[in-house]
């Protein structure tokens, strides 16, 4: 396998799951933020897109292929707005999530421990 392959993988399970983490602890049950986790599958979705075209492209030259060649940037540019995204909404999740954790630590009484 190549590091176009498997390196979507690497990078969509770590947002996938922390973004779950994150907006787990900082929102409701049931809350449609939660939904913000599954945007790294639409970027690693992106990625192979991507990495199809090119390398069709590649592959097929000197035949020309216009349509995939005029693809492939747009796969990347959404490929790397959805993983801007991701990473942005795993910084607002976390922030939201340690506020959340600190609220509900202040609203212990004294000398109770959390478990």
């Amino acid at each position: 396998m190549t590091f176009d392959v498997v390196w979507p993988i690497v990078y969509g399970f770590f947002l996938l799951t922390t973004l779950a983490w994150a907006w787990a602890r900082g929102t409701a049950a049931g809350s449609r933020w939660r939904a913000v986790g599954l945007l790294p599958v639409v970027a690693v979705a992106l990625d192979y897109a991507e990495n199809v075209c090119t390398a069709t492209v590649m592959a097929r030259y000197p035949a020309r292929t216009p349509v995939l060649a005029e693809l492939a940037p747009i796969f990347t540019a959404g490929k790397w707005l959805a993983l801007s995204a991701s990473f942005l909404l795993l910084a607002i999740g976390s922030i939201i999530a340690v506020l959340a954790r600190w609220r509900k630590g202040a609203s212990r009484p004294p000398g109770s421990q959390d478990r």
